[in-house]
């Protein structure tokens, strides 16, 4: 709630405005009962006559049109209030969610994020719109009508007998339902995770599910997860829905005790004539419509409180987000000197001495004291089998993760403290999963430099091998890009990739097996292209296939997270029987001598 409020008193005068309003709208509303009496007053009396009443309606009508002008300004502007706050909600939600760390990312999951930064915000929007208002208009009827009956003669404060007695019951109701309804709420929420969690699943494995046919499969599940969310709220809905009558029930019981208290106690009065008779019977109609405006406030509250356990819960999820720290940020030197840092001679020297590692979630280590560093103009490479550490090694270097031993060093500084913009703009980062955003293809580039220019990304275009088929494209760079690229190839979204990278000319490139969808020809141009386009930056490739990285300045041989051999091809087929596994079961001695030839024959091409 702190939060909620930190963002109102961004619009302090707006939200007094609206307060100043309900407040008016309060005192014209209770003026209405008091005017309706003067009327009941005028009417059987020597003085009645048309014109009176007339006047008096008169005032009715103009107080009811005040009431609903001040009625019309608050819900306009508690509408534009609770909007605003969701606005400003979502956009920090939406910060945040891109400085977790990839532990919280893990931790919290996708679907969920997406559901918190949608239906949460939304929930509690709905409950922003009623509360407003509600939390000062009701307190505020409920005080002002105690008041005009506590000042009425003391025949009428006998009334309020039957308010002590029904308002206990009423809020004794809305206990019992706000004690079912809440947990039912909250399960909603968790169900509503759900269902998002399974239609993304099915929507980004569309082609998964359909070679498997799994379509039916699918659909169960889809189904399940539905139907577990609608039973949750229909069962909320249905104690929600008893509740009803029995307010109503309440209502018309409080009105009726009211006629028949105030008929007892002017039978007991001994009325002596019609026209005191007549006046305390406008009395006891006066003090039954406070006592509407009374019960009518309270279950206006009752069901604020209602909403509140759902707006809680929305509240606590969106919360469990903002409130992740990313230690990563706030681990940095505040005194580290960018503009030095960017001016020194050294470009993309990265070394690694003892480093060990293992995830938040676990006790071993999948990095266990690997030591390397890299030159500028040399290619390092990374090869191991699958699970042998490569991709866990370089999330180092970005900090996505941080070492538990050991250190990283770019450039003589520990990446631990350096500010994390300022280490990922000294990195061109290629996952391995090509992934293009929404847009055209220069606004893609632009993610590697805001100011790029078109030359800039042709030339970049050329060094990974793209220019040949956006140049095909209608308006090539300027070809529209589908949401994740998928108006594209697998081969092409990879060159793209790599091209985003290219533009930002960064001190040290990392590409995690990023060649895995070329074929060996494209593969060979692009990496001989790349030392040329690269030659003052430091390369590290992590790759699957020998063929890949055969002339690489410096090879890490990665097995069950440690580095089992480092150097070049011919060293290491002498001295490290885990590489010589590795190329003979991908390439045999005549492959070998035909990949390199094919390699001299890219460099030449090239220069």
């Amino acid at each position: 709630m702190k939060k909620i409020l930190k963002v109102l008193r961004k619009k302090w005068w707006l939200l007094i405005l609206v307060y100043v309003a309900i407040i008016a709208q309060v005192v014209l509303q209770l003026f209405l009962p008091i005017k309706m009496q003067d009327v009941q007053k005028l009417i059987g009396t020597p003085d009645y006559s048309s014109q009176q009443v007339l006047m008096e309606g008169g005032w009715m009508f103009l107080i009811t049109a005040g009431v609903f002008v001040l009625a019309s300004f608050q819900n306009y502007f508690c509408a534009y209030l609770s909007a605003f706050v969701a606005k400003d909600l979502r956009l920090e939600v939406f910060k945040k969610v891109n400085t977790l760390t990839l532990s919280d990312y893990r931790k919290f999951g996708t679907a969920t994020l997406i559901t918190r930064t949608t239906n949460d915000i939304e929930n509690i929007k709905n409950f922003l719109v009623t509360s407003i208002r509600t939390i000062v208009m009701s307190p505020m009827y409920i005080i002002v009508a105690f008041i005009m009956i506590a000042i009425s003669p003391a025949s009428e404060k006998r009334l309020l007998i039957v308010l002590a007695v029904v308002l206990p019951l009423l809020v004794f109701v809305f206990l019992i339902l706000l004690k079912f309804s809440a947990p039912l709420f909250k399960r909603f929420q968790v169900n509503n995770d759900n269902i998002t969690r399974s239609l993304r699943e099915n929507i980004t494995g569309i082609r998964v599910v359909r070679a498997y046919n799994q379509q039916d499969a699918e659909n169960k599940k889809f189904d399940q997860a539905n139907h577990e969310s609608i039973f949750t709220l229909s069962k909320a809905s249905k104690i929600m829905a008893v509740g009803e009558p029995v307010v109503q029930m309440l209502f018309n019981l409080c009105g009726l005790a009211i006629f028949a208290v105030g008929y007892f106690l002017i039978k007991g009065s001994m009325v002596p004539d019609i026209e005191t008779f007549k006046s305390q019977i406008g009395k006891i109609v006066v003090v039954n419509q406070f006592s509407m405006q009374i019960m009518m406030s309270f279950v206006m509250l009752a069901f604020l409180f209602m909403m509140l356990p759902q707006a809680i819960v929305s509240i606590n999820r969106i919360n469990e987000v903002l409130r992740c720290r990313n230690q990563i940020l706030e681990s940095a030197n505040p005194n580290f000197d960018t503009n030095k840092f960017f001016n020194e001679e050294n470009k993309g020297i990265l070394e690694f001495k003892n480093v060990t590692f293992c995830y938040p979630d676990s006790n071993i280590p999948c990095i266990e004291n690997v030591s390397f560093k890299t030159t500028p103009g040399k290619v390092t490479a990374i090869i191991g089998s699958t699970g042998s550490g490569k991709s866990s090694l370089i999330g180092l270097i970005p900090r996505f993760y941080d070492t538990n031993e050991g250190e990283v060093i770019l450039d003589g500084h520990n990446v631990k403290e350096m500010p994390a913009s300022v280490l990922r703009q000294s990195i061109g980062f290629v996952p391995q999963q090509a992934l293009l955003f929404s847009g055209t293809i220069k606004d893609n580039m632009r993610f590697g430099k805001d100011d790029v220019t078109d030359d800039e990304v042709y030339e970049a275009l050329k060094v990974a091998q793209a220019y040949n088929f956006v140049s095909k494209l209608e308006k090539g760079i300027y070809a529209p890009v589908s949401q994740g690229g998928k108006n594209f190839s697998g081969g092409q979204k990879q060159r793209l990739a790599i091209a985003r990278t290219l533009v930002k000319k960064p001190k040290l490139y990392v590409f995690d097996d990023s060649f895995s969808a070329l074929d060996f020809n494209t593969d060979a141009k692009l990496r001989a292209a790349l030392k040329n386009y690269t030659s003052d930056s430091s390369i590290i490739i992590v790759a699957q296939r020998v063929s890949s990285i055969l002339d690489a300045d410096n090879i890490i041989v990665m097995h069950e997270g440690k580095c089992v051999g480092q150097g070049n091809h011919f060293e290491l087929l002498k001295t490290c029987p885990i590489y010589q596994d590795i190329v003979r079961s991908q390439l045999d001695n005549e492959e070998i001598d035909k990949t390199l030839n094919m390699l001299n024959e890219a460099k030449k091409g090239v220069n």
